[in-house]
């Protein structure tokens, strides 16, 4: 092997992990969407809760209270979560054999959670990106879901 080969393949390998650190460092800011509320804890879940209803299938499902079923083991400020699906959404990834893996993301959640300041933030993971890590029909679907829970959240989010 030449040496320009071992030099070449040197800085591959250096560019490898250089791109491995850029991943390993975004990848959290770039998936989890958080915003800082304009209502306190109870109104922010409610909000959210009246706003998906305005959206066409959404659904809450269940909603979280963390601080309440988490109190045996310490205490903590305001947590929880809304569990949402949407039917037609979910319909059309779960259509495939191939695609029904994502499951394990179903269903979505909005984080809302108060911080030792008293702010009310919520949550978010970003489903559209996360959709075009798979392609074809889950990267439509998740796109369309990603667009509705963006707007749900913008609702009440401070601007």
């Amino acid at each position: 092997m030449s040496k320009s080969t071992v030099h070449a393949a040197g800085w591959v390998l250096v560019g490898m992990l250089l791109m491995g650190f850029i991943v390993w460092f975004t990848m959290p800011s770039l998936m989890l969407i958080k915003h800082k509320s304009k209502l306190g804890y109870d109104d922010t879940v409610a909000a959210l809760g009246e706003s998906l209803k305005q959206k066409q299938d959404w659904r809450v499902l269940t909603v979280n209270d963390y601080q309440k079923t988490t109190a045996a083991f310490g205490t903590m400020e305001r947590a929880g979560s809304l569990n949402i699906c949407n039917p037609r959404y979910a319909s059309k990834i779960l259509a495939n054999d191939a695609d029904r893996g994502v499951t394990a993301f179903m269903p979505l959640a909005l984080g809302v959670y108060e911080d030792k300041q008293g702010q009310v933030f919520i949550s978010q993971l970003n489903v559209g990106l996360l959709g075009m890590m798979f392609g074809g029909t889950i990267a439509d679907v998740m796109g369309s879901a990603g667009q509705d829970l963006n707007e749900v959240v913008a609702s009440v989010a401070a601007q």
